[in-house]
C-alpha cells in the first residue's frame, strides 16, 4: 500500500494507509509495502456501471480501496512452493514407479486440493472484504459526523454574531432614544409646581435692582433683560451677559437668515426641504412648533457661520457655536427682538411681518405669555434643564422685550417674574 494514497472521504492518504494497514493486521493479513505506484492499481468497482453519485461518495470510494488493498495482498503473497520444471519430487517417483498406475489420478488430485484451497480461502478474503466494508462504511460516518458538527459549528457561531448586533443594534437605539429625551418637549402647566411666592421684593424705582432681586427670588440661575419700546424706553437686566445654552431660541436666527436668503433670490418658499415639507412649511414649523429637523436640515445648508454673521449685525455678537452646543446670551435676544419689533432687521416689511406673525403663533405659552397680560410674540427653548423665553410684549400700557433665560428653574417661576416686571412698568 503506498503512502501517496489518494484524499478518501476527506480523509488524508497517509491517515487512510495507516489505518487500512492496521485493519488489515487486525484482519490477519499481511500488507505489501511495496505494491505498485496507484497509478497502475485499476479499482475494481471501475468496470462496474455504477451511478455517478455512486462513484462520487464516500462509501464507495473506500469500498473501491478496501478492493485494491484486498487484491494487492492476495497478489503479493509467496507462492507455494512447487518443484522447478523437469524435476520429479520424490513422491511423483514412487508414484511412477508403483506398477498400473497413470497420470490421471495424480492431475485430479492436484486440481481437487487447488479447488479445496480455493473454496477455503474464499470465505475469508469474503470475510476480509466486509471487514474493509465495515470499516469505510464507519469511517464515512466518521467524516459526515464531522461535517455536521461544522456546520452546527458554523450555525452557533452566525447566532452569536446575530445577537451581538441586535444587542449593538438596541444600544444604538436606547442611545437615540436618550438624546430625543433631551430634545426640546412641551411640558404641560399641570405638571409646573405652583409659583413661589415672592418676598422682600420692593420697587423703588430701580428696574435694575427689581430684576436682580427677582432673580435672587427663584430657584436655579437666572438672567434677565428687559427694555421698552417708546414712553421711557427703560431698560434694565441683570446677568444679562452671563452665557447660556439657546435650546430652540437659535431658531429665530435662522428664520431671519431663510428671510434673507429668499430676499435675496437664493431660495424660494416652494423649495422643498423635507419630505413633502417645502421652505415656507418649515418656516413655520421651526418657529410655531419649534421643530427640530427643519433647523437642523437648513441650518448646514445656510451656513451657521453666515448664520451668526446676520444675527452678529443685529446685535447678537455673542451668539455663536461653543460648549454643550450653540451659546447665547439675554442680551444678545433682546436686541434682536427689539430691532424685529421695531422693524429695523436687514428684510422687507413683509419679512418682519412673517417673523413677527409665526412668532405670535407660537404654541408653548407657559412662560411670559403665562405671566403677561398682553399679546406676546414669544419663542422659547428648552433643554437639559435650561428653560428660555423670548419676547416681544404688547401690552395694554405699553410694549416691552422681555427676555428671561434660566437653568434650573420653572415656567412657573418664568411667569412669576414677567407679572413682577409688567407691575413695576405699568403698574
Amino acid at each position: 500500500m503506498h503512502l501517496r494514497l489518494p484524499l478518501i472521504a476527506g480523509v488524508p492518504g497517509r491517515a487512510c494507509a495507516a489505518a487500512l494497514t492496521v485493519a488489515l493486521l487486525a484482519a490477519g493479513c499481511t500488507p505489501n509495502f511495496h505494491a505498485p505506484e496507484p497509478a497502475e492499481i485499476q479499482p475494481a468497482s471501475a468496470s462496474e456501471a455504477l451511478p455517478a453519485a455512486v462513484h462520487n461518495s464516500a462509501e464507495t470510494t473506500m469500498r473501491d480501496a478496501a478492493t485494491v488493498v484486498v487484491h494487492q495482498v492476495a497478489e503479493s503473497r509467496p507462492p507455494e512452493e512447487t518443484a522447478p520444471a523437469g524435476q520429479v519430487t520424490e513422491d511423483d517417483a514412487a508414484t511412477s514407479q508403483e506398477p498400473g498406475a497413470d497420470s490421471e489420478p495424480a492431475e485430479t488430485d492436484q486440481e481437487a486440493e487447488e479447488a479445496a484451497a480455493a473454496e477455503e480461502s474464499e470465505p475469508k478474503i469474503s470475510q476480509r472484504r466486509q471487514s474493509l466494508d465495515a470499516w469505510s462504511a464507519s469511517l464515512t460516518r466518521a467524516y459526515e459526523s464531522a461535517q455536521e458538527h461544522e456546520q452546527r459549528q458554523a450555525e452557533q457561531e452566525a447566532q452569536r454574531q446575530a445577537e451581538a448586533e441586535a444587542e449593538a443594534e438596541q444600544r444604538r437605539q436606547a442611545e437615540a432614544e436618550r438624546q430625543a429625551e433631551q430634545e426640546e418637549q412641551p411640558e404641560p402647566e399641570q405638571t409646573q409646581p405652583p409659583e413661589p411666592p415672592v418676598q422682600n421684593v420692593h420697587f423703588d424705582g430701580d428696574l435694575n435692582a427689581l430684576l436682580g432681586q427677582l432673580a435672587a427670588q427663584h430657584p436655579g440661575r437666572i438672567s434677565i433683560s428687559v427694555q421698552e419700546l417708546g414712553g421711557q424706553n427703560r431698560s434694565a437686566s441683570t446677568g444679562a451677559a452671563d452665557s447660556f445654552v439657546t435650546a430652540s431660541t437659535y431658531k429665530i436666527f435662522v428664520a431671519y437668515s431663510i428671510l434673507r436668503e429668499v430676499e435675496a433670490g437664493l431660495r424660494s418658499w416652494s423649495d422643498p426641504v423635507l419630505g413633502e415639507r417645502d421652505l415656507a412649511q418649515c418656516f413655520h414649523d421651526m418657529i410655531v412648533l419649534s421643530d427640530n429637523p427643519c433647523p437642523e436640515k437648513l441650518g448646514p445648508e445656510i451656513g451657521w457661520g453666515n448664520i451668526w454673521t446676520d444675527a452678529s449685525a443685529q446685535g447678537a455678537a455673542n451668539t455663536r457655536g461653543g460648549e454643550g452646543g450653540i451659546r447665547t446670551n439675554a442680551q444678545d435676544l433682546t436686541n434682536f427682538m427689539t430691532n424685529l419689533a421695531a422693524g429695523n432687521l436687514a428684510i422687507n416689511g413683509q419679512g418682519h411681518d412673517r417673523l413677527r406673525n409665526a412668532l405670535g403663533a407660537n404654541v408653548h405659552r407657559q412662560g411670559i405669555p403665562a405671566g403677561s397680560a398682553g399679546q406676546v410674540l414669544n419663542k422659547p427653548g428648552f433643554i437639559n434643564g435650561n428653560l428660555h423665553d423670548t419676547a416681544i410684549v404688547h401690552h395694554p400700557s405699553g410694549t416691552y422685550v422681555l427676555t428671561i433665560l434660566t437653568q434650573g428653574s420653572s415656567w412657573s417661576s418664568v411667569a412669576a417674574i414677567t407679572r413682577e416686571i409688567e407691575a413695576a412698568l405699568y403698574g
